[in-house]
C-alpha cells in the first residue's frame, strides 16, 4: 500500500496519531509522559500550532491540532525528534522510537470535530483490558488516567495552558460552567459504546474526515495536484489567509474610539470592546486562546473563555451589541 499523500494548508485541522515501534511501548513512567508534555508545550509555542485534545497511551499518543502556519511536517519532526532523542538516552534504546510516519487526517465539520475530541478522550477504556468492565469501572478508570486533556473538559479549575478549549462552545450552553457539564455528560453517553458514526467518517477515508462535500472536495483537490503519482510528499493547499490579532484590535479600537492601549490593559472604559475583540480574534486570528490572552493581558484560556462568555451572554438580551459586532466582523473579514 503506498504512503498517503500529507495535506497541509493554512489554518488545517488534523487528528494526528503516532505509534510505538512494532506497537511498544514508548511512555514507561510518568516521569516519560511528563517529559513528553514539556516537549509538546515547547513544540507548540516554537511553531504556532493549537492543540485543542490530546491522549497519551503507553504504545500511542492522538493529538488534535490546527496549523495556522500550515506547518504539521515540521512541528511534528521536531516533537517526535526531541522524544525520540530523550527516549533513546533514557531508556538506552537504540533504533527507532516511532512506527513510520504519524497518520495525520484533515477534520472539519463542528459535528466531526465535536466528536474527535470524545473519541480522543475516551482512548484509555476503549483497549482490550476494559472490555469486560461495566459503565461505572470504566468511568473510574478513565477519570484516573491522568495523561489527557479531559480533566480540563470537564473541569474550568484543571485546564491546562497548552490546551485550547474553544469547541467546548459546541455543547450550546450560555456559560462556562454549562458547557463543561454538557461535555461530561456528553463524554460520559459513550462510555460503554462506539460513535459509529464517527468511526464510519475516519474509516471511509485516508485523508479526511468530515461530511461527504468536504471528503469529496479533498479527494477532487487531490487529484488535480497529483503531478507525479510515483513522488510522495506533502501538498499545500492554500486557503484564505487569517487576520492578524493587531488588525483586529485596531478595528475594535477605532469603531469605540479608544486608543490600542486600552484593550491590552485592565482599564473599565473598555469592558465591553475588549470582549468583543477577544471574540473576533478568537475566531479570525488563526492564534491559540492562550496566545490572544496574552496579547489583550490575560492568562491562560480561563480568562479569555470567561470573557467569551459573559460576551455571549450580554448578546442575547442586546440585539444592537449583536448587530454592531457583525458589522465589525464584516470589515475585518474583508480587510
Amino acid at each position: 500500500m503506498s504512503r498517503p499523500w500529507r495535506i497541509r494548508f493554512v489554518g488545517a485541522k488534523y487528528h494526528v496519531t503516532v505509534r510505538g515501534n512494532n506497537r511498544q511501548c514508548v511512555f514507561h513512567a510518568d516521569e516519560d509522559y511528563l517529559r513528553f508534555l514539556d516537549q509538546l508545550s515547547d513544540c507548540l509555542e516554537k511553531d504556532r500550532v493549537i492543540l485543542y485534545a490530546y491522549a497519551l497511551m503507553p504504545n500511542h499518543f492522538h493529538l488534535f491540532v490546527e496549523t495556522p502556519g500550515g506547518n504539521l511536517s515540521r512541528f511534528m519532526q521536531r516533537l517526535n525528534t526531541a522524544y525520540s532523542m530523550y527516549h533513546r538516552y533514557k531508556h538506552v534504546s537504540p533504533g527507532h522510537c516511532f512506527q513510520g510516519r504519524y497518520g495525520a487526517k484533515l477534520v472539519d465539520g463542528d459535528t466531526y470535530i465535536l466528536r474527535l475530541t470524545r473519541y480522543i478522550h475516551l482512548n484509555p477504556v476503549k483497549v482490550a483490558a476494559c472490555e469486560g468492565l461495566g459503565p461505572e469501572a470504566r468511568l473510574a478508570r478513565l477519570y484516573s488516567h491522568r495523561w489527557s486533556s479531559l480533566s480540563g473538559y470537564t473541569d474550568a479549575a484543571c485546564s491546562e495552558p497548552m490546551v485550547d478549549y474553544r469547541w467546548l462552545d459546541l455543547t450550546g450552553r450560555r456559560t462556562q460552567r454549562g458547557c463543561h457539564a454538557a461535555y461530561k455528560r456528553y463524554l460520559e453517553s459513550f462510555v460503554s459504546k462506539n460513535d459509529t458514526e464517527l468511526v464510519k467518517a475516519m474509516d471511509a477515508n485516508r485523508y479526511a474526515i468530515g461530511d461527504e462535500a468536504f471528503v469529496e472536495q479533498v479527494e477532487s483537490d487531490l487529484q488535480d495536484l497529483r503531478v507525479d503519482k510515483g513522488v510522495y510528499g506533502d501538498i499545500r493547499w492554500p486557503t484564505g489567509k487569517h487576520v492578524p490579532i493587531e488588525r483586529i484590535a485596531e478595528s475594535v479600537a477605532g469603531a469605540f474610539k479608544l486608543p490600542m492601549v486600552a484593550l491590552q490593559g485592565q482599564g473599565y472604559a473598555a469592558r465591553v470592546a475588549k470582549k468583543i475583540a477577544l471574540e473576533l480574534a478568537c475566531r479570525h486570528s488563526g492564534e491559540s486562546q492562550r496566545r490572544i490572552g496574552e496579547y489583550f493581558g490575560y492568562r491562560g484560556n480561563g480568562a479569555v473563555n470567561k470573557q467569551r462568555q459573559r460576551l455571549r451572554e450580554l448578546l442575547v438580551d442586546d440585539s444592537v451589541m449583536g448587530r454592531q459586532v457583525d458589522k465589525l466582523e464584516k470589515t475585518i473579514i474583508k480587510g
